[in-house]
């Protein structure tokens, strides 16, 4: 007998693809102006250490509470849901801000800001992934419109807060953030995607995430294909300006990577096929090795155009690859919690390499990035060692 709630979950989505990408693009539109958040802080009288700290902290934050609440929501399929809630109080956080004086009330909000926003990008992705799997979408040309949104925000941020003036960031991204949830809220709820609960889904737990050694294996190797760009985020602009590159031709290099960006997702997907998403994991790896390697050597600017179009099959390839394997292997009530558990173990690797880039770096490029090919090449070892031990069936996919 079919149930109204049966009815309901059996009825097409129509335009999901274009609503989820809508999503990415409306999310990602005001992460060019964080990169002027620290500039509002030091015209508050906060000091540089204070600055420091308040982008410090955050990272520890994210690797408390991310994988908790994004499992919590998840296995309660609320997800959409949760990302109203957080965008609404990011949102809110940050038009409080505004208003806020003195070092000690600044802090506690920044804090509570960051204990939001930071569910806000894991959550977008746990759902995206859950409409990929009810349609069987292209993940990859839904994602890009996030890249695309940091292009142009980026481009335009400058010229923006010139126009409004710097006192009225913290209200300019909180209005921004309001974006998303008109669309968040115009997304279908959590179970029109899940379509009706298997029973090993109605049982699943983090046990099952921590049993699927692929999936750990996926994670591990992601996250330290995307942890050895610690030393590039960090040394890459010094090292080119110091070789005589001028701070226009180092815009123009990291436009050029974000460019290669957008290709890989869009072309990626389509490349694999239907092939194992682990695959792309390999390729990133390998591909992140061979342009840490390029970096070691004087940076020429034609062997430096190369290694940054190289961003697509590195960096986009391990996000998407892990994308893909989340989709393929996890049931839909946990690819919240999969998705916060990635973000974790990234987070942690990436923190580890970036604090230690300092100290490699005194030892020069040359042993630096080879330090960081090692790093992205010991990402094979975790795919090659943990294996399935039997099939798994492939997941179950919604008529679309």
């Amino acid at each position: 007998m079919t149930t109204a709630a049966d009815a309901n979950i059996d009825t097409p989505l129509p335009r999901l693809m274009p609503r989820v990408s809508l999503l990415y693009l409306s999310l990602y539109i005001h992460y060019g102006f964080f990169a002027f958040v620290p500039l509002w802080l030091k015209s508050r009288g906060v000091s540089s250490a204070a600055i420091g700290m308040l982008v410090a902290i955050p990272l520890v934050l994210r690797i408390l509470t991310v994988a908790p609440i994004a499992g919590y929501v998840g296995r309660r399929g609320q997800v959409r849901n949760a990302m109203l809630v957080f965008m609404l109080a990011a949102a809110a956080l940050l038009a409080a801000l505004g208003m806020t004086s003195g070092l000690a009330a600044v802090v506690v909000v920044m804090l509570l800001f960051s204990l939001a926003w930071d569910q806000i990008p894991v959550l977008a992705d746990a759902y995206a992934v859950m409409a990929v799997r009810s349609q069987d979408l292209d993940f990859g040309r839904i994602r890009v419109w996030g890249s695309i949104a940091v292009v142009a925000a980026a481009a335009a941020s400058g010229w923006v807060i010139s126009q409004v003036h710097l006192p009225v960031l913290p209200y300019l991204i909180a209005g921004l953030l309001l974006l998303p949830v008109a669309v968040t809220a115009w997304l279908p709820a959590d179970n029109r995607l899940a379509g009706p609960t298997e029973p090993d889904e109605a049982t699943a737990d983090w046990r099952h995430l921590l049993a699927d050694r692929p999936l750990i294996a996926g994670m591990f190797a992601t996250s330290l294909v995307m942890g050895s760009q610690g030393m590039f985020n960090s040394f890459s602009a010094i090292q080119w300006t110091a070789a005589g590159i001028s701070t226009s031709m180092v815009g123009l290099l990291n436009a050029t990577a974000v460019v290669s960006e957008i290709a890989f997702f869009w072309f990626g997907k389509r490349l694999l096929g239907d092939r194992d998403p682990r695959l792309m994991l390999v390729i990133a790896a390998i591909a992140a090795a061979i342009r840490w390697l390029m970096m070691a050597t004087t940076p020429h600017l034609p062997l430096l155009i190369v290694a940054q179009l190289m961003q697509g099959a590195s960096a986009t390839g391990a996000i998407l690859g892990m994308m893909l394997l989340i989709g393929a292997r996890t049931p839909v009530r946990l690819t919240s919690a999969a998705q916060g558990l990635n973000a974790v173990l990234l987070g942690v690797v990436l923190a580890v390499v970036t604090a230690a880039s300092g100290l490699i770096w005194a030892w020069g490029p040359a042993i630096s990035y080879a330090a960081m090919a090692v790093v992205a090449l010991t990402a094979l070892l975790p795919l090659a060692l943990m294996r399935d031990r039997q099939p798994r069936p492939e997941p179950r996919l919604n008529p679309g």
